[in-house]
């Protein structure tokens, strides 16, 4: 006999689905979660770019929002409007949660949708999950919004009353502990470790002739500095004193044709694909000879690479196939890969030891074979959907049973 879940009402400015990396991951998290049991309640702005593939078919309520952007103030003042609607949309919230008998919250600390999931947590007594998949406070203290002078309390308000907090790194989670006091479950991107093809298991095989590296991914200002290293890389004749004949990069990456042109990715050697589907790029992603996996060596955007996680790093683990990381030594990156050893890594904004790098995995096969156990290894212990899931699923049980309890005995 089935084990009845508790009603679910996920509240965040974006709905699951395979926009970016956050709504993958809380996708891939709630996917097999009964879809009678769950509710959704999002902002407009987000449901409405967000793409068809990887929503979940369950009862979906919007809130209005807006983009947020705009030239001569327009931007903030969208910004402000929204911010302003925060008490409508807790109490629009707690109408949900009554309406529909949730018994739990979850949410994701982005933008503002996470602080009504608070307020409306408190009005209504349920449970709030909280999932740290960024540090949300320094992109609030480098705006000129008001908000950057009451940030920090309001965060440490936040994170302080969910009843459970995940981190997307130990790293993330040593900060919330040092600098909130807040006790954290660590949960980092995962995914279905299913069997890898044949060509996988016998020891990455790279292309006869060319070298394919690929990247996928959203390019911001934790990566750029990095990727246009390589760009540059593989424009250039470099790989030809390394003994590679023949070489290709290929983009899938969210951007249009027209924003491919201005970034300078026409280009012989650049295959600018765009965003896909995740079944296709799991399949692209097996084509490759390397996977380029880069963090910003930038001082202002250490507060993002020594804590965050790219989402895909779980499915470049499980592709088998060879990882190179470009970040410094500081980052989450370098240092969770130092430990696991799935990756070639290059810690300095070097592009000449970049080339090496990229060298060392193209000739050598049994390097690529290491590389592939290690990343087998550390897909089992940390980015197992499967296992995410069920964990989940405990502590839900878990947590409404104890509001249960407490509800009774106050009435008692």
């Amino acid at each position: 006999m089935a084990i009845e879940q508790p009603q679910v009402l996920f509240f965040c400015d974006f709905p699951p689905s395979n926009l970016r990396g956050g709504s993958v991951l809380i996708s891939r998290l709630l996917e097999t979660y009964p879809t009678t049991d769950l509710v959704v309640l999002t902002g407009s702005y987000f449901d409405g770019i967000s793409p068809a593939e990887g929503r979940l078919p369950c009862k979906q309520f919007t809130f209005p929002t807006t983009s947020e952007t705009g030239r001569w103030g327009l931007g903030r003042i969208k910004s402000l409007i929204d911010w302003l609607k925060i008490p409508l949309l807790a109490l629009y919230g707690a109408w949900i949660v009554k309406s529909k008998h949730s018994k739990a919250i979850v949410t994701i600390a982005q933008g503002h949708f996470f602080i009504a999931a608070t307020l409306t947590s408190q009005v209504t007594g349920v449970p709030l999950i909280l999932m740290v998949h960024d540090d949300w406070v320094p992109p609030m203290q480098r705006s000129s919004f008001v908000l950057k002078y009451f940030c920090v309390p309001l965060f440490r308000y936040v994170a302080r009353r969910a009843a459970h907090v995940y981190a997307v790194t130990p790293y993330m989670g040593k900060m919330l502990a040092e600098k909130y006091g807040v006790t954290s479950e660590v949960q980092m991107p995962a995914i279905d470790p299913a069997t890898q093809s044949r060509d996988v298991e016998l020891g990455s095989k790279k292309n006869a002739e060319c070298l394919r590296i690929i990247y996928a991914g959203t390019l911001t200002g934790v990566t750029d500095d990095t990727f246009n290293l390589l760009l540059e890389l593989v424009k250039g004749e470099t790989f030809r004193n390394h003994g590679i004949k023949s070489w290709e990069l290929h983009l899938f990456v969210m951007a249009t044709s027209e924003q491919a042109k201005a970034a300078g990715w026409e280009h012989e050697k650049i295959k600018f694909q765009g965003w896909v589907s995740q079944d296709k790029l799991k399949r692209a992603l097996a084509t490759a000879d390397i996977l380029f996996l880069p963090f910003s060596f930038r001082e202002e955007e250490r507060y993002a690479t020594a804590q965050a996680f790219p989402s895909k790093t779980a499915d470049y683990l499980e592709s088998g196939k060879p990882i190179l990381i470009f970040a410094p030594p500081y980052s989450s990156l370098v240092r969770y890969a130092a430990q696991f050893g799935f990756a070639e890594i290059i810690d300095e904004p070097d592009q000449a030891k970049l080339a090496q790098g990229i060298a060392r995995i193209w000739s050598s096969a049994a390097y690529r074979e290491e590389l592939r156990v290690n990343s087998r290894i550390a897909l089992k212990a940390n980015h197992d959907i499967n296992k995410q899931r069920a964990e989940f699923k405990t502590l839900l049980n878990h947590l409404t049973h104890e509001t249960a309890e407490v509800t009774i005995s106050s009435l008692a």
